[in-house]
């Protein structure tokens, strides 16, 4: 409550409102084609920016001038009503010719849907706030052709992964560049903890933000040029609007749990048969015994079963599954409040989220305030203001999230394994048994959020200014300024008494970051029209973005006390800082011309320069050309209901990439080593002065089509090419580096997207619309330096080659369980099964085996309204992707692990025994010589599913309207089930290449909310 009182108490002072001579006017708003209300409409008294908008029953109550004499009243894809002032009016709007009018908000500016040249789609705050609350770029899964989202941990608070048309880079980054309300913000991982995965946009309120516009293509992205090859996402928050002050309340409550039932232990019978079978086949391989029964015999007079188990009689059955995870409680809370008259508008937002893992021990926290204030002068000079604060608390254990190699000791996951099922979870006295787990683990119990934790605080202010000026008619001067300030602060803490910690005396790791990243912006724009069918814009600025990082870290070991985990209560063991800076100065500058709204016609440039890139090649140009032709507005389908809007489309351009690396064109020298008692000076980075940008050549070809102006279709043709590819180059070893930063190889991404809206029923009480989109995709690398190939992950296990897919799979390849033996078996040669096969795991050969890049993503939606009533529902799918099972490696392990791990149930009853078996998994041998567990195509799952996404149940409460402007309650369900999935028992949804994480699945959650307006 402190939080949110200071908040309270910075965003809402200076808040006022003027009042003038002024009459009341109401009135209703309805639609001519079915008599509806219209929710939304624009009401603003002609000549002036006195305004509102229309209520959920089309009415409208506005204070006008005394001598104001008619209303403006429009909404998108409908007609505009110059409407004579009366009392109790009434305006019938009419649907216009043009249904793809809509206005969306662009680089440096907005744009009419049909007047754009280039490729770009706008998402809702609907559709933003339906989805993940925690981090917003989760909530565009199944909504955007080619767009692909993912994410590799289902911890709250933790980053989405965003692809734009395919997979932009091999080295660099391959995230998109977010603008926030005209200011590119930070949104890279530099200030994440290396053992936690966190996300800097789960410091955004998704209730804050009013669109996010993706911009996919050249002609829509070459503005933002350097940065720009990933796509650009716009976020453009809510700001005030004409009326009477609203105040609105949404509160949600809920639950989560995991959302595919996976990661099922063997019962403590099962396993019983299972490692029995394991210790016999040792035996018998190691020729102790020549049979099944000789095998049980020594295994029972060795006492085996005793040393592993706890229980060997089975008697006792532990499901450490449900010890570890658990039914996860949410709740939201929203409130705002906005409004304004005709010289100033102000938006304020206050939000708190508290979310809590699916693993004991984990949640997520967030205060947030917002506020947002437009002013207008006089006629010619209008400045704004938008302020964000939010404080944000990330609680867990590691992940897994640097994809290295291993299985922690006590990672979540390990302990489900790891956990003995013989063994109880509490002793008789009630106290938790320590000796539960194989291994050094005790009990989770005793062990998440207790012996080891990591807890991530970020304080992240957002500041924005900006100012307007009309120079004239024509010409107008706009100018931003952006302050992002973060202030992020990790700490880690193992107890001397822990797993981990006891070989160290326990440990203490604090690692504090501290951003301030500033970007000004002034652009010059002129647009005229002449003889009303000459338009023309052009304009001109400048941006300069400096950037700056601070990282303070620090560690103690050798703790006397696991009471007081603060670094000062150990031994020093560790501190350094470092400090990086960075910046970009950039010239832009872009023209539009259209003729009679048929035919457009737009060019765009953009120089920059970066201190990231060499000496001798740090500036680079970007561009783009565009045009359109509206074949609808030409006299032949005039009229014509078919084709009521059609327009082909087509561009061409260029965009950038930087390397993730502040200085990695440089040469460097390292400061912080020793030699023996003494400081040392030595040479760590050779640098290369010609370092330069990664550059990507973009052409879309598109058309849209209304029909009938009932269904709208887009679809489009992308080819993009990412050459000079930031590569880290081997270097010879008489160079005395391993590698060195340089500009090799080609990569190339195509497809066609296709999405379609229609409006399938609309009478008087009922409504239902359908939205769907699919990208047909590639992504395939064309060329590599010396045209070699480059193995690459954990065990090589992904080949870079050319000609091949993005994150292809390059492993050995499982033929399956001779059913005589029992034996794995391996093809010799996958690229050639003459050669025949093997058992053994080391001689086989690699070849590929899948790639992670699906080949069709998409969604469908329906909505559906009826009176008071709504329902919605987005399914998404995939098809042809496959991910790396890492967890499988693990569980599935042929009894290699027999005393570790326990395995995945799916292992039981499908496992060799007797000759003739037709079974998936081989005989189980005690640390099996063979290893037909290790990574195989055997390890490589289809990803290919229909997943249930969203769905949402609303209610508006009619009663209350005579007290609040609105009431509405409602069911929201997300990730609720999968229709259909290729492989059962796994949750399709990994990290964008392919690799299954050991670390908290994706979660399904329930949701009750009301939304309340005064």
């Amino acid at each position: 409550m402190k939080k949110l009182t200071f908040l309270f108490l910075c965003l809402v002072i200076g808040i006022g409102l003027a009042t003038a001579q002024t009459r009341q006017i109401t009135g209703t708003v309805i639609s001519a084609e079915d008599d509806q209300p219209v929710i939304g409409a624009s009401v603003v008294v002609k000549g002036t920016t006195t305004g509102t908008v229309t209520d959920y029953d089309g009415k409208f109550s506005l204070n006008v001038p005394t001598n104001a004499k008619s209303l403006v009243v429009s909404y998108i894809g409908m007609e505009s009503v110059d409407a004579a002032i009366s009392s109790n009016m009434r305006v019938v709007l009419k649907s216009s010719s043009q249904q793809l009018d809509e206005v969306m908000v662009v680089a440096y500016g907005t744009a009419k849907k049909s007047s754009f040249t280039g490729s770009a789609k706008a998402v809702s705050s609907d559709d933003i706030t339906s989805g993940s609350k925690e981090s917003l770029d989760k909530a565009l899964a199944g909504k955007l052709s080619g767009v692909r989202v993912s994410s590799s941990t289902g911890d709250p608070g933790s980053p989405g992964e965003i692809n734009i048309r395919g997979v932009g880079s091999i080295s660099a980054s391959k995230s998109p560049l977010y603008v926030v309300d005209g200011v590119a913000v930070k949104s890279d991982g530099d200030m994440s903890y290396y053992g936690k995965s966190s996300s800097i946009l789960s410091s955004l309120n998704p209730e804050d933000i009013e669109s996010m516009t993706v911009l996919k293509d050249a002609a829509a992205a070459s503005l933002y040029g350097s940065r720009a090859a990933n796509g650009v996402i716009i976020i453009t928050t809510k700001s005030g609007k004409l009326g009477k002050t609203k105040v609105s309340y949404t509160g949600e409550i809920g639950w989560s749990s995991m959302a595919v039932d996976q990661f099922n232990p063997m019962s403590s019978t099962e396993l019983l048969e299972y490692a029995k079978e394991a210790l016999s086949n040792y035996y018998i391989y190691y020729g102790d015994a020549s049979n099944r029964e000789e095998g049980y015999a020594l295994v029972e007079s060795e006492g085996d079963m005793e040393y592993f188990f706890n229980d060997p009689s089975g008697k006792t059955n532990t499901n450490w599954k449900k010890e570890v995870y658990r039914t996860a409680l949410t709740q939201d809370h929203q409130v705002s409040i906005n409004g304004g008259n005709e010289k100033t508008q102000f938006y304020t937002g206050f939000g708190f989220n508290k979310a809590e893992g699916i693993i004991i021990g984990s949640d997520f926290e967030r205060f947030s305030g917002r506020l947002n204030l437009d002013h207008q002068v006089n006629d010619w000079l209008k400045f704004g203001v938008k302020q964000m604060i939010t404080y944000t608390t990330q609680n867990g254990p590691r992940d897994q999230g640097d994809q290295a190699q291993g299985i922690g000791t006590s990672a979540p996951l390990s302990l489900v394994f790891s956990g003995d099922p013989t063994a109880p979870v509490k002793n008789e006295d009630g106290t938790y048994n320590e000796n539960a787990n194989w291994g050094a683990a005790s009990n989770p119990h005793l062990m998440l959020g207790i012996e080891e934790w990591i807890v991530s605080k970020m304080m992240r202010s957002m500041s924005n200014a900006n100012v307007d000026v009309k120079l004239s008619d024509k010409v107008t001067f706009k100018s931003i300024f952006g302050y992002d300030f973060m202030d992020t602060k990790h700490f880690e803490y193992w107890s001397p008494e822990g797993v981990n910690g006891a070989s160290v005396g326990g440990l203490g790791s604090r690692y504090n970051y501290e951003s301030r990243n500033l970007t000004s912006s002034s652009t010059l724009r002129y647009a005229n029209t002449w003889d009303d069918v000459h338009n023309f814009d052009i304009l001109g600025g400048f941006e300069v973005e400096d950037r700056n990082l601070l990282s303070v870290i620090a560690t103690a070991k050798q703790y006397s006390t696991d009471k007081l985990p603060e670094l000062g209560n150990g031994q020093p063991d560790n501190a350094y800082s470092n400090v990086y800076a960075s910046g970009i100065l950039s010239y832009l500058a872009s023209a539009n011309y259209n003729y009679d709204n048929k035919y457009y016609l737009s060019a765009s440039a953009r120089r920059d320069g970066s201190s990231r890139l060499g000496a001798d090649n740090r500036w680079a140009n970007f561009w783009s050309v565009s045009g359109a032709w509206r074949i609808s507005g030409e006299s032949f389908l005039e009229d014509n209901e078919l084709f009521s809007d059609l327009k082909v489309r087509a561009s061409y351009g260029t965009n950038g990439n930087l390397p993730g690396d502040y200085y990695a064109n440089l040469a460097l020298y390292s400061f912080s080593d020793g030699y023996g008692p003494n400081s040392a000076i030595y040479w760590s980075q050779p640098g290369n002065s010609n370092l330069g940008w990664e550059k990507s050549k973009n052409m879309n070809i598109g058309f849209d089509w209304s029909i009938f102006r009932k269904v709208n279709l887009t679809v489009e043709y992308y080819n993009k090419i990412t050459t000079d590819l930031l590569f880290q180059v081997p270097s010879s070893i008489v160079t005395g580096f391993d590698s060195n930063w340089a500009n090799l190889g080609k990569l190339k991404n195509d497809g066609i997207e296709v999405e379609i809206s229609s409006q399938n029923i609309k009478t008087g009480d009922f409504s239902w619309n359908t939205s769907f989109n699919a990208t047909f995709q590639n992504s395939t690398i064309k060329e590599l330096p010396d045209g070699k190939d480059i193995q690459y992950g954990d065990g090589n296990m992904y080949l870079h080659r050319e000609g091949e897919s993005m994150y292809t799979f390059y492993l050995p390849e499982w033929k399956g369980v001779n059913p005589e033996t029992g034996l794995g078996e391996f093809w010799k040669d996958p690229s050639d099964h003459s050669l025949g096969v093997v058992n053994s795991y080391a001689q086989a050969g690699k070849g590929i085996v899948g790639k992670a890049v699906p080949d069709v993503i998409g969604g469908l939606t329906n909505t559906f309204n009826y009176k008071e009533f709504d329902l919605s529902f987005l399914i998404t799918y995939q098809f042809g992707g496959d991910m790396f099972d890492y967890p499988g490696y693990f569980f599935h392990n042929d009894g290699v692990r027999i005393g570790s791990f326990n395995l995945d149930k799916d292992v039981a009853g499908n496992y060799w025994k007797n000759p003739g078996d037709i079974v998936d998994y081989p005989k189980p041998i005690y640390g099996n010589p063979y290893r037909p567990d290790r990574f195989s195509s055997r390890t490589i799952l289809s990803t290919d599913n229909i997943r249930m996404r969203e769905i949402t149940l609303g209610y508006n409460v009619p009663a209350l309207k005579n007290i609040f402007d609105n009431v509405r309650v409602y069911f929201r369900a997300n990730n609720p089930f999968m229709i259909w999935a290729a492989t059962d028992g796994v949750d399709p949804d990994v990290s964008l290449n392919g690799y299954r994480q050991v670390d908290t699945p994706q979660t399904k959650s329930f949701t009750f909310g009301v939304s309340v307006t005064l």
